[in-house]
């Protein structure tokens, strides 16, 4: 079977199954078990899906005499490019097991890096969400009492009142055309965009520059960085690779485009605290303690600490967008619904009730 067709036979792993593969891995290295006899035994007690079909595919390619770096290294596309790199490491190295257990480690702190970031999110666009359900019920079911006791009397309406009579009597012109033009242009925008490196890169930017929600981001992606980046130095990868590495497994077009700018960089002889200050892609306080833990040879574990710094930045801000952002956003959403209601729809009501008391 060629990669083509296993490409197509496969999708890509979540985080949950690579993490639960690699411990099978790591546990069979362990113990000194065949790999290929224990992932084809694991593969036929799964259930159908994309983890059955990677086991049993690296099981098949393990027992056609491939090593372990090239099974690993067929799934390209369903598991990341630094896991084969990494296990050719240990093998190297003779400490694969504490390899596999290390990317376990780093699989789950990414992938709890990310529920926090999510569980943070999700919380606010549901409260949004709620307030835009309740202002389209008003819309629909109140506002129309109020409309029909204008047009009984012949009221002239302000103009504020009158500009949501309009929108209620005609939503779809007044706002779902409006509303929906600005949403294509905007996808549009982002896949012509998204089509480039640059255009990337433009979009990353827009994205980290949102008040504490692209900070929160990028502080994830920052972590997810270093730390791997991190574990790859640990493990003997030459530096240049490293970064590539880790750029290539996040999701943030500057690091990476900035990460193989480095890479060239220290592929043309430059040291790492050179290469980071002229390309700039990181933090300054990153860029210190990199060149600070090259100097004294620790680089490791300076990058460690950048990354545990910028997972507390991470859960430190989620707590804030947790606690502040949804009751802020029901006040705004509360107060302006009332101000909408007490200047354009009771304000007339109350001149029609002194007119008709006069």
């Amino acid at each position: 079977m060629n990669d083509e067709n296993k490409e197509q036979k496969f999708g890509v792993l979540t985080a949950d199954q690579l993490i639960y593969l690699n411990e099978e891995i790591a546990g069979m290295a362990k113990a000194g078990l065949p790999l290929e006899e224990g992932l084809a035994s694991i593969a036929r007690e799964m259930s159908r899906g994309n983890l059955k079909n990677a086991t049993q595919s690296l099981a098949d390619d393990l027992k056609r005499g491939k090593s372990l770096p090239e099974a690993i290294a067929m799934q390209q596309g369903r598991v990341p490019k630094f896991y084969s790199s990494l296990m050719n490491a240990g093998i190297r190295g003779g400490n694969l097991p504490d390899v596999l257990a290390l990317l376990t480690t780093y699989a789950r702190s990414i992938s709890d890096l990310y529920s926090v970031l999510y569980t943070a999110l999700i919380y606010p666009i549901m409260v949004i969400f709620v307030a835009i359900l309740l202002v389209a019920m008003i819309m629909i079911f109140v506002m129309p009492q109020f409309i029909a006791i204008f047009n009984e009397f012949g009221m002239r309406l302000p103009f504020l009142t009158q500009m949501i009579v309009d929108v209620c009597q005609n939503p779809f012109h007044t706002l779902v055309i409006p509303l929906g033009g600005i949403g294509i242009i905007g996808l549009v925008l982002r896949g012509i965009l998204n089509a480039t490196e640059s255009g990337r890169c433009i979009l990353a930017r827009i994205l980290y520059s949102l008040p504490v929600f692209g900070v929160l981001i990028r502080s994830a992606r920052l972590a997810a960085f270093t730390d791997l980046l991190a574990i790859l130095v640990e493990n003997q990868m030459p530096l240049p690779e490293a970064f590539e590495l880790a750029a290539e497994a996040g999701s943030d077009p500057i690091l990476k485009d900035g990460a193989n700018k480095i890479a060239g960089k220290l592929r043309q002889g430059a040291s790492l605290s050179v290469a980071l200050k002229e390309c700039r892609i990181l933090p300054e306080v990153v860029s210190w303690m990199a060149g600070l833990g090259e100097l004294k040879g620790n680089l490791p574990q300076a990058l460690k600490q950048a990354a545990q710094m910028y997972s507390r930045q991470v859960a430190m801000r989620s707590s804030m967008v947790q606690s502040v952002f949804p009751p802020l956003i029901i006040v705004v959403c509360a107060g302006l619904i009332t101000s909408v209601f007490v200047f354009a729809v009771f304000f007339p009501l109350i001149k029609l009730l002194e007119g008709l008391s006069k």
